[in-house]
Formats: structure tokens, C-alpha cells, sequence
């Protein structure tokens, strides 16, 4: 299990032509501009989430839940407006489990025989802010098209998502390889992981769908060293692109 103080020692911290990343942490003005845009996604917009009835300093509603204190929470700010783009959490092994184990039914045993509680950690609370939705097609669906925001591709008047997507799966993944978070679980709809696994991030489901939820989804589990190995066969630049800038600043 992990201590969240001593790991955040160091703060993660990148930037792209057009968004920057960094670490928020709690007691932060941007940590509850994190809080705010969650509510905004996940209870308002989307209404998948309770509202817990709490508020910012700014008198503002926020989106926060008994994980938190067990996570890292990271920030996407577009920077020639300095507004949210996105964000994304990783909850830490910790001795309450994942957001995704009371919800979801996990087959065990895993595909990997060393995946335990104390090396797996959960990609969560993962949006995109509308405004840098591609297009109205897009509206729902938070995470993106990957097939299409993983292919390089410039888009032009869409709002460049491609960066700001695989900026936050580029956040997760330095963040478990600085931890030696060797797998991670994410609860997607079938469509989402299909199109992951298909540009060679090998997601595989480790349950059976959840029809309780809407979109109904079931948890899938992806292996770091996986992942490497088959971006490294299939798409050496994205391998290039996640491995690039994991350069660390103190935290303040």
C-alpha cells in the first residue's frame, strides 16, 4: 500500500503545444477547480454520480467521494485560455479497495499471475471538458473516440483532442511506472475498449458486463509492461510519446 504524502514528494508536471498536466493537490485552488469540473461532468451533466452536497471555497459544488484521499488527481488546463480541459484520477492500492469492486463483478483469478491488490491501482473519474469535445457527436461520450484521437491525426477546428486525450493517458502511465503500479483497472463500455485494444493498449475485460449502469460496462484490466511490448510491435510512436517529458517538480 502506499503513503499519498511521502509519494507526493514530487509532483508530476508536463505540458503539450496547447494544454499543460499537472498534479493537484488537495488544499489547492486548482485541486477545487478539479472538484468543480467533476460536478459539472459527472453530477450535473451526466447525472451518473450522487452529488455529495459539499462546496468549494468559492461557494461552488464539487464532486468528491471516500477514494480521494487514496488517489492521484491530475488536471488538463488549455493554455491559451487557462480553462479545465480535462482531468483524471488513479486510485492508489489501498486497504478500501477500488472505486470499481463494489460496483463491478471481478473474475478471479487474473490473466496475470502477479497482479495482486498492492501492484494494481484504477484509472478513474477520467472526462474531457464539453467544450473540447470534437464534435457534437462527441456530446456523452467523455473519454473520446480513441480511434481517432490515438491515430495523430491533426483535426484542425476540432479543438486538437488527440493531445489533450493521450496527454492524460501519458499522465497515468508515469505516474504507475514512477510507483511501480504494474496494472491498472478501468470500468468501459465495449465500444471504448474495443477501439483501445485495437491501437495496441491490450485491455483485457476481467468480468462480465454491468447492465446496472448507464452505459453498461465491465471492468478491464491492462499490464504496463503489456502495454509497452505491444505499442513498441504496433505503434513505436505512441510508445515514444508516452515515455516523453516525465519530468518531475517539487510540490508547492
Amino acid at each position: 500500500m502506499y503513503d499519498i504524502e511521502a509519494d507526493q514528494e514530487q509532483e508530476l508536471s508536463m505540458e503539450t503545444i496547447y494544454f499543460s498536466f499537472e498534479e493537484v493537490l488537495p488544499g489547492t485552488s486548482a485541486y477545487e477547480r478539479y472538484l468543480e469540473a467533476r460536478y459539472e461532468i459527472f453530477c450535473e451533466e451526466l447525472g451518473r454520480v450522487e452529488p455529495p452536497n459539499a462546496m468549494s471555497s468559492n461557494g461552488k459544488p464539487i464532486e468528491t467521494d471516500q477514494y480521494d484521499p487514496y488517489s492521484r488527481h491530475f488536471l488538463a488546463t488549455h493554455k491559451p485560455t487557462q480553462t479545465v480541459a480535462g482531468f483524471v484520477r488513479v486510485i492508489l492500492p489501498n486497504l478500501h479497495g477500488l472505486n470499481v469492486t463494489p460496483r463491478y463483478t471481478i473474475d478471479r483469478p487474473l490473466p496475470y499471475a502477479d497482479a495482486r491488490d498492492d501492484n494494481t491501482g484504477e484509472i478513474s473519474r477520467m472526462a474531457i471538458a464539453p467544450h473540447f469535445r470534437r464534435r457534437h457527436a462527441d456530446q456523452g461520450k467523455i473519454q473520446g473516440s480513441p480511434e481517432e484521437e490515438m491515430s495523430g491525426k491533426r483535426e484542425g477546428a476540432r479543438r486538437h483532442q488527440p493531445e489533450l486525450v493521450l496527454g492524460m493517458y501519458r499522465e497515468v502511465y508515469q505516474l504507475c511506472r514512477q510507483l511501480g503500479i504494474d496494472y491498472c483497472v478501468a470500468a468501459m463500455d465495449s465500444h471504448f475498449s474495443r477501439l483501445l485494444v485495437a491501437l495496441g493498449f491490450p485491455f483485457v475485460p476481467v468480468g462480465p458486463v454491468n447492465e446496472a449502469v448507464s452505459p453498461p460496462r465491465r471492468v478491464f484490466l491492462i499490464s504496463a509492461l503489456e502495454m509497452e511490448r505491444s505499442l513498441g510491435e504496433r505503434e513505436a510512436s505512441l510508445l515514444e510519446f508516452m515515455r516523453a517529458g516525465g519530468e518531475t517538480r517539487p510540490a508547492g
